[in-house]
């Protein structure tokens, strides 16, 4: 069979003009859908109607605990806390606490002097310096490092915004593994007494807490009186 036999009629011409019509256009169609399918979801398909939400937060702390021994005066501990998890990390805490317990009056309370190092942490995060006097109660220092932006873990409610944008404000960025480390050291003050020192030393408890959570979203329906 030649060419003519192809278009040796009416109706045979419009066939092939058919055929050559669908072999141009099929390539065509499935290099463009791909495209037009994630604009689709990019304009709002994936993030859903805006509304009103309510937002919560199910937290899930990681901790570590661990305790100096006795440290003199101007001795150091290098304390290190490795966070590896799935979920968002909503902050990185680090408390140290002392009860100088010892002495026989004021004015010769030991403390607590911190300073960290966030350089194995991923994420842009600023080093902290900290002190505490060992006085009982909320005693010693604290360091907190938000990893993801301004979180409280409190329970709020939104306007105007889809699922998609919630969901976008409320994470980590993939920020806040890796290992985070600080060195305590210990500051004596002892009060002479006949025979001697009452105090020479000070025990050092650390907590680590990496608070991770799952975002919980909740829409709100108002019911009209």
């Amino acid at each position: 069979m030649d060419f003519e036999d192809l278009v040796n009629t009416p109706r045979k011409i419009r066939i092939l003009s058919i055929s050559v019509a669908f072999l141009l256009a099929f390539p065509i169609y499935f290099q463009i859908m791909p495209s037009l399918i994630d604009d689709e979801m990019m304009g709002g398909g994936s993030s859903g109607p805006s509304g009103k939400w309510t937002v919560g937060f199910v937290e899930s702390p990681i901790t570590l605990q661990e305790s100096t021994g006795l440290l003199g005066d101007g001795d150091t501990y290098d304390t290190f806390f490795d966070v590896i998890t799935e979920l968002d990390l909503g902050y990185i805490e680090l408390d140290v606490d002392c009860n100088d317990n010892d002495e026989p009056g004021p004015g010769a309370t030991d403390s607590a002097d911190g300073s960290s190092d966030v350089s194995g942490a991923e994420g842009e995060f600023e080093d902290q310096e900290a002190e505490g006097p060992c006085s009982g109660g909320d005693s010693g220092f604290t360091m907190r490092w938000d990893v993801t932006h301004n979180y409280t873990g409190q329970n709020i409610t939104v306007e105007d915004m889809s699922e998609g944008e919630i969901r976008s404000m409320w994470n980590d960025g993939g920020f806040g593994e890796g290992t985070w480390a600080a060195t305590i050291t210990a500051d004596i003050n002892t009060a002479p007494i006949v025979g001697g020192f009452v105090d020479s030393d000070e025990e050092y408890d650390i907590t680590w807490t990496a608070m991770t959570y799952n975002l919980v979203l909740e829409p709100v329906v108002e019911v009209e009186t």
